[in-house]
């Protein structure tokens, strides 16, 4: 288990921290520290050693004594072997950690020092004579970074991304590199200018904070951060090259959940930088909110006594609450809300009543609304007045959405979340159906739109919206007349999906064959570049002319067949010759199979004939024909 303590000392989360890491999963949110630590003595009762690292600990003057003895409670008693590992910049230890034993870690020889230089910086596809110059230029700059890892492999993963060797000699001139810090700026210099203010944004969240890639990229779009000049990209995707560059310098280190670090060091370094717009409310933080702040971040137990402080800063952009507040904000919100006008970014982490305010309606700049980790089910009439709104993220509590929804048209990202775990709505049902959802043309992702009968869902409304990208399931494809009507869709022209699903839910004919299904299917021509393809409930015996050219799919990797009843055999192989995974589930008439790709890794059939159920991977199947 591996958990990065940094500068304070959080009982309640690094003990949820210390849970993830144990059970490699995410731990819901739990006030009551109680709970949390007997589900953490339950874990490691069940192994019989562990090793704990509490990495990178600044111990303070007061060095938080009771906070240890508490956080160390869950792991008294257990088996022996077991070991905390504490590592820290400082020789000062609290007495609750009952250190038995300090080793000084010495610098690196040299040679290793230049090593780890050399392995961050050289890119492989250096020519014979630019890697001579380099490995020269590369030794004299070792030299100069002070045996510090940190720089050396944050300065390394600037320079590789250098193809002219006066980039390298430039790094030579600079003055006081043996300082880690300098090293640090002068990488963080060699942005551009936008990754350089992305970068700076990240100063909200606090040390040892888990960065997630695509709630970043959000926020920098909804800050105006992201470079919007070119046409022939979305900015999603260009947001997240910014921080696919950033982690490429090394500036985030990626952990094994998927998310990202940001090594205290470097975070020391953009604090400084951002001081003048970026500020971060703690509990243990004395001073006054300087006037110039723009984006504002609040983890405290309570704001009754920020108030006063908050509601002077006229000119903020953004308020983010890191943590939940214990106190009743209701009356507190109205206040701040009457006096942050110019908001751009509003992400609330706790709020006590069930419904959203009223005067949420005045934030007319409003870009960003995130309510996943509140209890607000009812959203009001005056949302729909937020024209500028790109962003909006909702708990699963949220059953209705207001009537005139659909008048944000510049509104980009809708889900609907799990408030503990930041998971998708686990029942499928989603967001509620939006009458008019065709009038949200510059919606980017919609996970599922069903086709009815009557005005407002008719399948044209998904015609305009032609930069939904993600995965798409339309249902109830039986309300659609014909071909005309699926051709109306333009399916094929919306480039960024990456996944279709179509499926038919009427049940009046269970074996026989339905000659509008094929019709249907016929106009339904998707995307060519689509990776993931789903059929349910189709009734045709016969596939549409387009999945009979076996050179349709460029990129697909999963191929699906659900509850066909009349199809006798599979399309041609070179539709899913490059794909991982093939799923046949009652396809009850299947008479035949073509040779199947080399490159399959589960291959899965499930037939459900009378009361036989049978289900084989093609694990089994190669050992059955072995």
């Amino acid at each position: 288990m591996w958990v990065c303590i940094s500068r304070k000392l959080d009982v309640h989360r690094h003990t949820r921290e210390i849970i993830e890491s144990a059970s490699k999963g995410e731990c819901p949110r739990v006030e009551n520290l109680d709970t949390l630590q007997c589900k953490l003595r339950d874990i490691l009762q069940k192994s019989q050693k562990f090793l704990l690292v509490l990495d990178d600990v600044w111990f303070e003057e007061s060095d938080y004594e009771t906070e240890w003895q508490q956080l160390l409670v869950p792991l008294e008693s257990l088996q022996s072997g077991s070991k905390v590992l504490v590592t820290s910049r400082r020789h000062k230890f609290p007495g609750a950690l009952c250190i038995e034993e300090v080793v000084s870690l010495k610098n690196m020889e040299g040679t290793d020092f230049l090593e780890l230089f050399k392995h961050s910086a050289f890119s492989g596809a250096e020519t014979r004579d630019q890697l001579r110059m380099k490995e020269e230029i590369a030794v004299k700059i070792a030299k100069q970074l002070g045996q510090s890892p940190l720089a050396a492999k944050v300065v390394g993963s600037q320079l590789r991304r250098e193809k002219d060797i006066t980039a390298w000699e430039q790094a030579l001139k600079i003055n006081n590199l043996r300082e880690p810090k300098r090293a640090l700026l002068w990488s963080y210099e060699r942005l551009d200018p936008h990754l350089q203010r992305c970068f700076l944004y990240c100063s909200l969240f606090p040390k040892g904070h888990e960065y997630k890639m695509m709630e970043l990229v959000y926020l920098w779009i909804a800050e105006g951060l992201v470079d919007s000049c070119n046409q022939d990209r979305r900015m999603k995707d260009i947001g997240m090259d910014y921080f696919n560059n950033m982690v490429s310098c090394s500036f985030f280190q990626p952990t094994i959940f998927g998310n990202y670090v940001m090594h205290d060091l470097l975070h020391d370094l953009v604090e400084e930088l951002s001081r003048d717009v970026c500020f971060r409310l703690e509990d243990d933080k004395v001073a006054e909110i300087p006037y110039t702040i723009r984006h504002l971040s609040i983890s405290v137990e309570s704001m009754t006594q920020h108030k006063q402080s908050i509601c002077k800063l006229h000119n903020l952009r953004t308020i983010i609450c890191i943590n939940p507040l214990m106190d009743d904000i209701s009356d507190i919100f109205h206040e701040v809300l009457d006096n942050m006008k110019r908001l751009r970014v509003l992400y609330l982490c706790f709020y006590n009543g069930s419904k959203l305010p009223e005067s949420v309606g005045e934030l007319k700049h409003l870009r960003y609304l995130n309510l996943i980790s509140t209890s607000i089910s009812k959203l009001p009439g005056s949302l729909c007045t937020l024209y500028h709104l790109q962003l909006l993220m909702l708990n699963y509590k949220v059953e209705n959405l207001p009537d005139k929804i659909c008048n944000l048209s510049k509104l980009r990202y809708m889900e609907a979340y799990f408030s503990d775990e930041y998971t998708m709505h686990l029942d499928g049902k989603g967001l509620p159906q939006i009458p008019d959802i065709g009038k949200l043309i510059s919606l980017q992702e919609l996970k599922k739109f069903s086709v009815q009968k009557q005005r407002g869902y008719e399948l044209r409304q998904l015609r305009d919206m032609k930069e939904l990208g993600g995965l798409l399931s339309i249902t109830n494809l039986e309300n659609v007349v014909g071909k005309d009507e699926a051709c109306e869709l333009n399916l094929n022209q919306k480039s960024h999906l990456e996944g279709l699903e179509f499926v038919w839910s009427c049940e009046k004919i269970l074996h026989g064959e339905d000659i509008c299904h094929l019709e249907v299917l016929e106009g339904l021509m998707p995307p060519p570049k689509l990776k993931y393809f789903a059929l349910d409930g189709y009734k045709s015996a016969s596939y549409p002319r387009w999945l009979l050219v076996g050179s349709y799919f460029e990129k697909l990797n999963h191929f699906v067949l659900r509850n066909c009843s009349a199809l006798q055999g599979l399309p041609p192989r070179e539709i899913f010759g490059h794909c991982s995974v093939l799923v046949i589930n009652n396809v009850p008439n299947l008479k035949t199979l073509p040779c199947l790709p080399t490159g399959l890794e589960l291959f899965e059939i499930k037939i459900q004939c009378l009361c036989l159920f049978a289900a084989m991977t093609w694990n089994r199947m190669l050992k059955r024909n072995t």
